[in-house]
């Protein structure tokens, strides 16, 4: 088993476009570990993340980071200071569809309550984060094809 996954840890990412980086910023009791996906690819492995880590986050996201780092799916390469924009636990939303296909209505959660919101969501909540859990070939997917949360329509 490799070692214990922590705030800070860089994970490294490979994907049919280059390396690509990200950071665990938070752990949540019942998510688990929330990654920071960085913005960009690289052909080689870096050897300093203190500019990756303040690069832009192309998105966040649930990941199971200790079971895959485990399978070798992704690797963790190192720990570096968690910005402080990306201290900050990020308000996902999310929404449901009934049987026929109809929309419910938008929740947004802070990491510890959820609030059902009465309207549509602002431009600024359409950029919130996914509320859910993804899976390795996800990530990948999503880190090739840019993913952005604000294209994402539940």
């Amino acid at each position: 088993m490799a070692k214990r996954i922590k705030i800070g840890d860089v994970i490294q990412i490979l994907t049919s476009k280059g390396v690509s980086y990200a950071q665990v910023t938070h752990k949540h009791l019942r998510y688990g570990h929330l990654l920071r996906v960085f913005d960009g690819f690289y052909a080689d492995r870096l050897d300093n993340f203190s500019e990756v880590v303040g690069s832009p986050v192309l998105f966040s996201a649930f990941f199971p980071v200790q079971k895959a780092v485990d399978e070798g799916l992704v690797a963790n390469v190192g720990n570096s200071s968690v910005t402080a924009a990306n201290s900050v636990f990020p308000i996902f939303r999310t929404s449901a569809r009934d049987r026929d296909g109809r929309r419910g209505p938008w929740w947004l959660w802070n990491g510890e309550t959820e609030v059902m919101l009465t309207r549509g969501l602002s431009d600024e909540e359409k950029r919130y984060p996914v509320h859910g859990i993804i899976s390795a070939p996800l990530l990948v997917e999503r880190i090739e094809k840019g993913y952005r949360a604000e294209t994402h329509d539940l």
